[in-house]
């Protein structure tokens, strides 16, 4: 085996209090940063102990040891590792080695001791080529091609696809050889046998995963008696909430259980057992999964971020183009990137949404309630959880586990953040991923740059394959990159089952939505011819094949642990260029500059692999720019790059703070709200970490308080960039600052395990006060005075903005501001049905009181846990009985099923009228006709149904259209409202019937 120890690593961060300085670092296949034995250590410094080696190797005589452990002195050491020696001397100029190392190497010294100089290489050199993988990859590949080929689409088309894809990465990789790394590579090997009862429990909690979530979307899973109003008993959403997260956490146990098994979590990294219950990241995981999980997709979609993009992904899957978009009746989408809504689609797809023209709700007609919104929002939790779960290592790796756990604490109960995890938007795939990446870096600048990941390996009988932090992260790069090669291969292809037949043809796509093409407010469908024909989706794949390829060549043969998750942190930064454009990639690139240069650590820069990852960022997020540019040339590019991100950075483009002040005060003050209940502590946690650089070691580069104030710089860093980018912008929305919450809650979370380490720190001097140095028992006595007035400076600034939360005054949202923290009208009245202001008092009362008592010092471990329970339960309340009670009023789910139910008794058409919020046509899968202003058009559409025999019309509105509703239908015999004001105060459904 080759561990390797981290030179930097320093001692455990928080040996003072009692707790170790990371979490589980030997999970995802890294090797561990453990003290290491003497036989480790022998071959880090290229000392050889060859008794020791030979007992723990198993190979008798000390020179094969030492040759084994870098030892210098025998004749095989000269010749493979270039040691000193008459022989080293003899294999420099040219001379053959020893007959032992020319035995066994068929190669005269010279020639070995350059094959063995990886350092100099500028590509690692990778193992052998396995021709077999080729097969493989070809047969999955094959399969993804034909389901994106097919005409008719498939109900299980997409997980089909996905098993193609999964098997030709597989294939990939093992054409590579990668899972053949020799022997002294291998940290652990294990039987197939011995993983079939973790892959049961896996296996199991995946698929009763798949099948419930699935019945919930059909609404198998959901009653269709409703409570009072039509909003869903607590009863009813009972199943799904219990047995959803119940399902997924069995999941991750058995994920747990596999990794124990396979060898990356048997230990912890000091090499003693840790079972899963006294893992920090699986409490973390649990609580993420147990407070974001339940509800999630028990409530509707809102207006109008959720339906825009929603309707923009279901036409996706109506339409079977994933390349162009399509937008209800405002035609081509060209405002986002595509991230978001290829999650959303597949998802749909995956979990059986029927997302055909006036299909969404279909399921009412067989006495069910469905719930397409759990398909549409659980790849925003999966991204959600993979950023909180990545954050957390990234701190506990540098500071503590408590430290970690904390700060993924602090973040996960943050309102904003709680509240955009359960929102179908591009911020949280833009920010999540862009997370992800700030958290890899971290850990990569943090990591040794001698450091190799391990291997562990299984033993399937005739086969035998080793696994590690490689696959991870070259696999996640080609199953991203690889089926935007085949898709666009595919737009040459179209293959009919029924008669069975085969068209080539060049590309083209067509526009409008089907089923709905000439409804009023949708264009006739028609077909349409790209604008750059000479950039066809074949030669364009066959770019971005040669720019996957020589990714996989450049990263053919390393397994440095530094740069693997330098790598996995282009791949997060591309995801988040998919997003939301460039910025993805700008904000932690311009992070990584700044922390070079104020940390001057220059050398770092050779080390981030910016060219592999800059091809990284082009095979995986360009694809789709590209193939929108081949097909509708300038004006897409004009309305993306120049109108929704260049123009609104220097103009106000359809932001609504008409009265506001959106100065630099514009997000301090939205941030309060965002960080609720922790806003007292945010301030102080940006400029407490300046106190490390007066601690610091300069002569010492890799102390472990040195780490943690260029830890500290990076995320106040992080924060700084992303305050400053999005207030200077002059287009603003409340959820645009949500780049600077993660943060922001890392460096609170680090300043709550300061808190608690001070006071371990201070019982300690008190117990050994005779011997205490005079200068540390007046720094620890300075440092409590600085908390206690942070304390009440945090119980002050709590208290007025949980005031503002709470308090009804005249012209102020109040209660409606946590939900203005990621909605687009902030001049909606609240529901005079609703009144939270004695709940959210109650909270405000609390979270100051317990920041004042933070004064006393010898209660401020308890209060702490205190305040974090404070903030569990508000995360919980906003989640499962605000965010869920507002909904209603603020989407259109409720109102489409009163059409939708209604109208199984008496049929008749629905017509948006003087509608523009998108959930209208996503609910009624867009079959409706929609009049943005009414008038003539209006009149005259009415009038040809009434010749053709229509009787009766459905009308969803706005209250207040009414009057003008009825008047423009000219008094009809029957004019009723099928919904209420309580049920929804912005929008209702009217049934109107002529003689």
């Amino acid at each position: 085996m080759n561990d390797t120890h981290d030179k930097s690593s320093g001692a455990p961060a928080d040996a003072r209090d009692g707790t170790t300085a990371a979490d589980e670092t030997t999970e995802g296949g890294v090797a561990s940063r453990a003290a290491a034995p003497e036989n480790e250590a022998a071959a880090r410094d290229g000392a050889a102990g060859a008794d020791e080696a030979a007992a723990r190797d198993g190979a008798a005589g000390a020179d094969e040891a030492a040759a084994r452990d870098g030892a210098a002195g025998a004749d095989e050491a000269a010749a493979r590792d270039g040691a000193a020696g008459a022989d080293e001397t003899a294999a420099r100029d040219g001379a053959a080695g020893a007959d032992e190392a020319a035995a066994r190497d068929g190669a005269a010294g010279a020639d070995d001791a350059a094959l063995d100089a990886d350092d100099v290489r500028l590509v690692p050199q990778g193992n052998p080529l396995r021709w077999r993988g080729a097969a493989v990859s070809a047969a999955g590949a094959l399969l993804a091609f034909i389901v994106m080929a097919l005409a008719p689409q498939l109900r299980w088309g997409v997980p089909l696809g996905a098993l193609g894809i999964a098997v030709a990465t597989l294939g990939l990789l093992d054409l590579l050889g990668t899972f053949d790394d020799p022997p002294e590579r291998v940290a652990a090997r294990v039987g197939i046998r011995d993983l079939l009862g973790p892959l049961a429990l896996l296996g199991s909690g995946l698929a009763a995963f798949f099948v419930l979530v699935t019945l919930s979307v059909a609404g198998y899973l959901s009653p269709s008696s409703l409570s009072r109003g039509g909003v869903p008993t607590l009863l009813s959403l009972a199943l799904p909430a219990v047995a959803v997260p119940a399902a997924f956490l069995t999941a991750v146990v058995g994920a747990f259980r596999l990794g124990e098994r396979l060898g990356p979590c048997r230990a912890d990294e000091t090499g003693a057992p840790r079972p899963l219950s006294r893992r920090h990241g699986f409490w973390l995981v649990a609580l993420v999964t147990l407070l974001y999980l339940p509800m999630l997709g028990s409530h509707s979609l809102t207006d109008p971020w959720e339906t825009h993009y929603g309707e923009v992904a279901r036409e996706i899957l109506a339409r079977n183009d994933w390349i162009s978009l399509w937008w209800a009746q405002d035609g081509w989408f060209w405002s986002k990137p595509v991230l978001d809504f290829w999650m959303q689609a597949l998802a749909m797809a995956a979990f059986g949404v029927r997302y055909r023209s006036g299909e969404m709700l279909s399921a009412v007609a067989e006495g069910r309630t469905p719930w397409p919104e759990w398909a549409v929002r659980l790849p925003i939790f999966a991204l959600t959880l993979v950023a909180v779960y990545l954050l957390y290592k990234a701190v506990s790796r540098i500071f503590s586990r408590r430290a970690g756990l904390l700060a993924g604490v602090v973040l996960t109960t943050m309102p904003q953040w709680f509240m955009v995890s359960h929102q179908t938007m591009t911020d949280m795939p833009f920010v999540a991923t862009m997370a992800a990446a700030m958290a890899l870096l971290l850990l990569g600048i943090h990591t040794d740059d001698a450091e190799e990941a391990r291997v562990y390996e299984v033993d399937l009988g005739a086969l035998k394959v080793g696994l590690s932090l490689y696959h991870l992260v070259l696999g996640a790069i080609v199953a991203c990159a690889l089926p935007q090669l085949l898709y666009l291969l595919s737009r040459h292809v179209e293959i009919h089952t029924a008669p069975f037949g085969l068209r080539l043809h060049g590309d083209v796509f067509s526009s409008g939505s089907p089923g709905n093409c000439g409804l009023p407010g949708n264009e006739a469908c028609r077909s349409v011819l790209p604008v750059l024909p000479g950039l066809q989706p074949a030669l364009q794949a066959i770019i971005w094949a040669q720019t996957l390829g020589i990714v996989l060549y450049a990263s053919w043969g390393e397994r440095r642990v530094q740069r693997l998750l330098f790598l996995a942190a282009w791949f997060f930064a591309a995801l988040s260029t998919m997003a939301k454009g460039p910025a993805g990639f700008g904000l932690p690139v311009l992070c990584a500059l700044g922390y070079v240069v104020v940390s001057r650590r220059y050398r770092d820069l050779l080390k981030m692999e910016i060219p592999v990852g800059l091809l990284v960022l082009a095979c995986v997020a360009l694809p789709w720019f590209v193939a929108m540019y081949a097909r509708h040339g300038q004006p897409f590019t004009d309305r993306l790059l120049f109108h929704d991100m260049f123009k609104r950075a220097f103009t106000h483009v359809h932001d609504t703070n008409e009265g506001d002040d959106v100065s630099f005060r514009y997000y301090v003050w939205q941030l309060g709200y965002a960080t609720f209940p922790w806003t007292g502590l945010v301030p102080a946690s940006l400029v407490w970490w300046l106190r490390r650089r007066e601690g610091g070691a300069p002569d010492e580069p890799g102390s472990a308080e040195v780490r943690k104030s260029d830890a500290s710089v990076f995320l106040a860093m992080w924060f700084l960039f992303g305050f400053a980018l999005f207030s200077l912008m002059l287009t603003k929305f409340h959820h645009y600052i949500l780049p600077a919450v993660p943060p922001a809650a890392m460096l609170t979370g680090i300043l709550l395990d300061d808190m608690l380490r001070l006071e371990a720190r201070a019982g300690a001097l008190r117990s050994g006060a005779a011997s205490a140095p005079a200068r540390a028992l007046a720094t620890v006595v300075y440092e409590r005075a600085m908390l206690g007035a942070v304390a009440i400076g945090a119980a002050l600034l709590v208290f007025f903005v949980g005031r503002d939360l709470a308090m009804a005054r005249e012209g102020q949202p109040s209660q409606a501001r946590l939900l203005h923290l990621f909605t687009y009208n902030y001049k909606r009245p609240w529901p005079q049905s609703l009144d939270f202001s004695a709940t959210l008092w109650a909270f405000t009362a609390a979270a100051a009181l317990l920041c004042l008592l933070l004064v006393v010092a010898r209660l401020r471990r308890l209060v702490l846990y205190a305040l974090a329970a404070l903030a569990i339960a508000f995360t919980a309340w906003g989640l499962d009985v605000y965010f869920v009670r507002t909904s209603p009023h603020w989407g259109q789910r409720e109102t489409l099923l009163a059409y939708a139910r209604a109208s199984q008794e008496i049929p008749g058409p629905l017509v948006a009228y003087q509608m523009n919020w998108k959930g209208e046509n996503f609910y009624a899968g867009n079959k409706l006709a929609a009049f943005v202003s009414s008038g003539k058009k209006f009149q005259d559409y009415i009038n040809e149904q009434k010749k053709k025999g229509v009787k009766t019309f459905y009308f969803v509105t706005e209250h207040g259209r009414i009057n003008s509703l009825s008047n423009e239908l000219g008094n009809p015999r029957i004019f009723e409202r099928l919904t209420t004001i309580e049920l929804n105060n912005k929008f209702l459904v009217v049934r109107a019937t002529f003689e």
